[in-house]
């Protein structure tokens, strides 16, 4: 006869799978699943390296056959992707499965790097008498064969992450050069000001250029070009990298020593963590201590606002929570490392890891499992794909990578 707490769990769960078409079982000592069975009986760690694996065969579902780019989006109601490739989307993917490397030194992975690579290379413009010259064009049209003509900041930024590390693996200094010719394209688009202009494209026979400021794209070149400073010590990306930083820093006065707002978006968390982040990348290249107080308050007003299902007030997709909990998870090493709670008076290291292990457990609950996918075309193709909300059921394949990057580092760190 089953006890009373297993009974409510089951009568739960069949409450939910009416209403909302997945069961989000609510267990206190493990994560949510479809599966209850496997939330009663799996560790964590179990249950993490599972979605590690599932959400890894994904992600090699998402990889173009013929060009080796990887798409944005999966719509798993319609088993269809769109019919582009983007590249900051495939160069985090790459990202990702070198976390995953790091993680399960899975050999397969090595096997694909040069045609991930190579696409991510091709993307690039590599004309020297361009002013673009450095930058990685947004997207790739499968259908007429075309490079978009728009170069975003970011997308940039993000391709100069997955270069380095392809760099550190291979030793191939054919990555470190497009790495820094990408850094010298972010230098170019930054003002006086330190703000790097978001994006420049091809417009009524002209190119024309966004100035808005971007808290986004402004982290993530400062990570970029702080990982290239530490990696190249080369002065001009410590001079820009700073200026961003110290801008950072004086929105951040602004604002109250409080959320920063840009002239993108309403104040939001996930902005915010980029500033965490990259100040982060920033410490770690220079070892400026004035910038470690700031990444340590910020972050802990990001978690103070955890709402009762684990998420973060103002995130409201898997990718937001997922970077969110990404983030904290690094924060979390950072302050096992930096131990501020000796001198400056910063609360207990766990709060961070506490923040990033109830945000994985929202997100394995809004990930595509044998259990909630049957009505789906493609079940086994939707399979470890996180879709967005409970509202929207396609994946982002950047949901995905920040899941998985967050994952395997708290497999890491914790487990």
């Amino acid at each position: 006869m089953l006890n009373s707490k297993k009974a409510s769990y089951i009568i739960l769960g069949i409450l939910f799978l009416f209403l909302a078409g997945i069961v989000v079982l609510e267990s206190t000592e493990v994560f949510p699943l479809p599966n209850e069975q496997k939330s009663l009986q799996n560790s964590d760690a179990e249950i993490l390296k599972d979605a590690i694996e599932k959400g890894k065969e994904f992600l090699y579902r998402m990889e173009d056959p013929d060009y080796h780019g990887f798409h944005k989006y999966y719509y798993a109601e319609t088993d269809s992707l769109e019919s582009k490739l983007h590249t900051a989307y495939s160069a985090s993917i790459i990202y990702t499965f070198l976390y995953i490397y790091d993680y399960d030194k899975d050999e397969k992975i090595l096997t694909h790097l040069k045609d991930w690579a190579d696409f991510l290379l091709s993307m690039q413009e590599t004309d020297k008498n361009s002013p673009r010259y450095g930058a990685f064009s947004y997207s790739f049209d499968l259908s007429n064969k075309e490079k978009e003509k728009r170069y975003v900041a970011g997308t940039s930024a993000l391709s100069i992450f997955t270069l380095l590390r392809l760099y550190g693996i291979t030793g191939e200094t054919r990555y470190l050069d497009a790495a820094k010719i990408a850094g010298d394209w972010l230098i170019s688009m930054q003002k006086q000001d330190g703000i790097i202009r978001p994006y420049t494209r091809y417009k009524d026979d002209e190119w024309v250029f966004n100035n808005q400021f971007s808290l986004l794209y402004n982290g993530q070149c400062l990570s970029a070009l702080s990982k290239l400073y530490q990696t190249t010590k080369e002065e001009k990306y410590y001079t820009a990298a700073k200026k961003i930083a110290d801008l950072f820093l004086a929105e951040y006065e602004k604002a109250g020593r409080s959320y920063v707002i840009d002239e993108y978006r309403a104040e939001n968390p996930i902005s915010n963590t980029w500033i965490v982040m990259s100040l982060m990348d920033f410490y770690k290249a220079t070892k400026e201590d004035y910038y470690k107080d700031i990444i340590f308050e910020l972050s802990s007003q990001i978690i103070s606002n955890k709402m009762d299902d684990g998420r973060i007030d103002g995130a409201y997709s898997t990718s937001g929570n997922g970077w969110i909990s990404e983030v904290m998870t690094d924060t979390y090493s950072f302050c096992l490392e930096e131990n501020p709670s000796a001198n400056s008076g910063q609360a207990d290291c766990e709060k961070y890891k506490e923040a990033a292990l109830n945000i994985a457990k929202w997100i394995i609950a809004r990930t595509y499992a044998k259990e909630n996918s049957s009505s789906l075309p493609n079940p086994q193709k939707a399979e470890g794909g996180v879709f967005w909300n409970e509202g929207l059921k396609y994946v982002r394949t950047d949901s995905v990578c920040h899941a998985l990057n967050g994952y395997t580092r708290l497999m890491k760190l914790v487990y």
